[in-house]
């Protein structure tokens, strides 16, 4: 391995309970606040506040992600979108946020297809485990591979 690329890495990203519970309870809290105003102004309109159980289930559902895998071999990263199977899709990763002990990584792939829009994945110190200085330090420093032209 040349000393320019960062040792591989392999890291199973597990769905966080705690942030789908957050982002459920915020969704709660915002549709109550606009069910709120609309009874304020429109008395009848307080049949409303029965929708709020399918906020949060929508809150709930709209913050999951299945389980995956990302993978740095040395010279890319690589995406597997399962557990069972080795990561094989090669992937850019960026950071979006970096709040120290936790992440928001945009995934995207390199080969435009179907799935062309990226994903977004939270990670956490919690989450990850040992592995976290590892995957902070990877994705700071690694040296990517430049595309082959051609």
């Amino acid at each position: 391995m040349n000393s320019r690329h960062a040792p591989a890495l392999r890291v199973d990203v597990l769905p966080q309970r705690q942030l789908q519970a957050l982002i459920a309870a915020l969704a709660v809290l915002a549709a109550a606040a606009a069910c709120m105003a609309c009874i304020a102004h429109f008395p009848w309109a307080w049949p409303s506040l029965l929708l709020l159980p399918l906020v949060a289930w929508l809150g709930w559902r709209g913050a999951g992600f299945a389980p995956c895998r990302l993978q740095w071999d040395g010279e890319c990263w690589r995406y597997a979108s399962t557990l069972e199977q080795e990561a094989t899709m090669p992937v850019q990763l960026q950071p979006v946020m970096d709040l120290g002990d936790w992440l928001l990584l945009r995934v995207r792939r390199q080969q435009l297809g179907f799935w062309s829009g990226p994903a977004y994945l939270p990670l956490s110190r919690g989450a990850i485990g040992s592995q976290w200085t590892a995957l902070r330090a990877t994705l700071y420093s690694a040296k990517l591979r430049e595309p082959s032209s051609p």
